[in-house]
């Protein structure tokens, strides 16, 4: 699962680039831990241990700030919830996120990521294209909505997606593997002009 961190200062990303923008949860797993800072944003921010992350948020959280910095400071602590595998409570955190403020995108995508980690590829995807729909060239946002497909058992659409993925990033090796995965359980079907697939040739 991918995640989307953002600084709890209340700046928007500059851009959707995926490769700046996102951060690998077994990668920050395996970072050497940061001890915590005096300072609680720091620490909600930056820190690569889950528990000083989770406090330095849970601190800024209590402070009763700005909507926009309550949001970011949720979103990260539902990050480092997630690192924890404590799911349930990252989704609570990405729910509240999105009350704060409808606007963050990164934590309706971080959303869609819990719910395929729990199973629930329907309202995954409806996170995902709200992602899609406002950032389309954000290719990790077409790779995990179809992954939610193809955990949805949707295989056609998910394949659509894999592709559309690679398409706008040909380096996600994740995104092959998937796809190649998914080739296997389902060669590729035709659809004729009637709209209905043809089942594959043998």
């Amino acid at each position: 699962m991918s995640v989307w961190p953002r600084e709890a200062t209340g700046r928007k990303p500059r851009q959707w680039s995926a490769r700046s923008m996102l951060v690998v949860l077994a990668l920050a797993a395996s970072l050497a831990t940061k001890p915590a800072s005096a300072d609680p944003v720091t620490d909600c921010n930056e820190a690569t241990n889950a528990r000083i992350r989770l406090d330095g948020c849970t601190e800024i959280i209590a402070s009763d700030p700005a909507p926009d910095v309550l949001a970011t400071a949720l979103m990260n602590r539902a990050i480092a919830h997630a690192a924890m595998r404590d799911l349930n409570s990252a989704l609570a955190d990405l729910d509240a996120a999105l009350d704060a403020d409808q606007s963050l995108l990164e934590a309706r995508y971080n959303r869609g990521n819990v719910y395929v980690s729990l199973g629930r590829p329907i309202p995954a995807i409806d996170d995902f294209t709200a992602v899609i729909d406002a950032a389309p060239a954000f290719a990790l946002a077409w790779l995990n909505r179809g992954l939610a497909y193809e955990q949805k058992g949707d295989l056609d659409t998910a394949r659509s997606d894999l592709q559309k993925a690679l398409g706008l990033d040909p380096g996600l090796a994740s995104a092959k593997r998937a796809l190649a995965r998914i080739m296997r359980k389902r060669p590729t079907a035709s659809v004729p002009a009637t709209g209905r697939p043809v089942p594959p040739t043998r």
